[in-house]
């Protein structure tokens, strides 16, 4: 089931993305429209946004939600520790994971995809929670990247 609404989703991103200009745009645009299509197609997301590298820590990029921690440090929270890591991080429960930023007391579980752009060069986090326990599997990992994926082409 959620793998057919990734693919639905890419869909949609990949057709807005070509229609409104594709590589002609910055990644913020792209964030921007990822974020709305995937935030409107899953009622579990609670926090659907961009972390972005600037320099030694990650700062907030476009998102929708609740206001949201304005910059992480790598290496701290689950954002930081995948951002460190360079690879996606899914935690079934936040409050069991060390170090864990509580931006919002709400969140109960969370997924972080890494961007990378066509460099291989580490450009921001996707950042994804939920307010229900253990939302996110393999499933969701799979569509995530394959949608940040998109980033490695601009």
């Amino acid at each position: 089931m959620k793998a057919s609404a990734y693919e639905e989703c890419y869909g949609a991103i990949v057709a807005i993305w070509k229609d409104e200009g594709g590589n002609t745009l910055d990644d913020i645009a792209l964030m921007a429209t990822i974020n709305s299509v995937l935030a409107n197609r899953f009622t579990t997301y609670y926090w659907t946004g961009f972390y972005r590298v600037c320099g030694d820590r990650l700062v907030v990029g476009p998102y929708i939600g609740t206001v949201g921690c304005l910059q992480i440090q790598f290496g701290k929270g689950v954002c930081g520790t995948a951002a460190a890591r360079r690879e996606t991080l899914i935690v079934p429960d936040v409050n069991q994971f060390p170090g864990h930023i509580a931006c919002d007391a709400a969140s109960k579980s969370e997924i972080v995809v890494p961007l990378f752009d066509p460099a291989g060069e580490l450009i921001g986090m996707l950042d994804i929670d939920s307010d229900q326990f253990d939302a996110f599997d393999e499933e969701d990992r799979a569509g995530l990247e394959r949608i940040v994926g998109l980033f490695r082409q601009t």
